[in-house]
């Protein structure tokens, strides 16, 4: 009759319990912003800093700690450059390989001619350019003086 009882009591305070949830989950509530109110008369930052500065306790005194060797490796030397040093140091011992003529081709002349394939393929369009006066004679009067020379030489 107890375990009854204690059934039915529990099953009533966990369904009231279940309700309460449910109903406190689909209320919604509007908390609207409050206006500032300037409450306080002094500023609390400009006090605080001159307490600090009073009591000096913006001075830190570290007594020196004892050193503790407790890394196994040296942190300075971690970086790409001190690795690059150590595998610098080190001997390395390779076997000599046999020499293997395994490319029946000239490989230099296999990419001359694939680059130069490769140009011709390309369209190239340049711009007209300007006509430059670079030679400062008359190029048809040193041909004709030339042939005239010569001519005259020759005879």
């Amino acid at each position: 009759m107890k375990t009854l009882t204690y059934n039915i009591l529990l099953t009533t305070v966990l369904s009231l319990l279940l309700m309460v949830n449910v109903h406190a989950s689909n209320m919604t509530y509007d908390f609207s912003e409050e206006a500032y109110v300037d409450d306080i008369p002094f500023s609390t930052e400009t006090i605080y800093n001159d307490l600090m500065l009073e009591n000096d306790s913006a001075e830190f005194d570290f007594a020196d700690e004892a050193y503790i060797n407790d890394i196994p490796f040296d942190t300075e030397c971690i970086t790409v450059d001190c690795l690059y040093e150590k595998a610098i140091a080190m001997i390395y011992s390779f076997e000599e390989e046999d020499y293997i003529d395994d490319i029946p081709f000239d490989t230099e002349c296999v990419t001359i001619d694939c680059l130069y394939k490769e140009a011709m393929a390309q369209n190239y369009d340049f711009d007209d350019e300007s006509y430059v006066d670079d030679i400062p004679f008359n190029t048809s009067r040193v041909r004709h003086n030339k042939n005239s020379n010569h001519y005259a030489y020759c005879k």
